[in-house]
């Protein structure tokens, strides 16, 4: 099992964006997402927004959250994207 480096609400800000995750997010943009819906929510709402997600549909919520903490993983952690 591999762990996440980046701090979870990163990948949380991420998942609760309006950001689609069928398009190609560049790391920019994904940075610039997570940033601009950390501001405008906090990490607080963005908890709350995600759980809401993950009780009304489990199996929407599942997927979503694994490419939010990819992308962020590649975006946010410039030491994965070297190796």
């Amino acid at each position: 099992m591999t762990t996440c480096p980046v701090d979870p609400v990163l990948s949380m800000a991420l998942f609760v964006s309006d950001a689609s995750a069928s398009g190609d997010l560049d790391d920019a943009t994904i940075r610039d997402t997570v940033h601009h819906t950390l501001d405008q929510l906090g990490p607080d709402e963005c908890y709350a927004r995600a759980a809401e997600v993950f009780g009304d549909r489990p199996e929407v919520a599942l997927g979503r959250i694994q490419w939010a903490r990819e992308l962020c993983a590649r975006a946010l952690t410039p030491a994965l994207a070297a190796a």
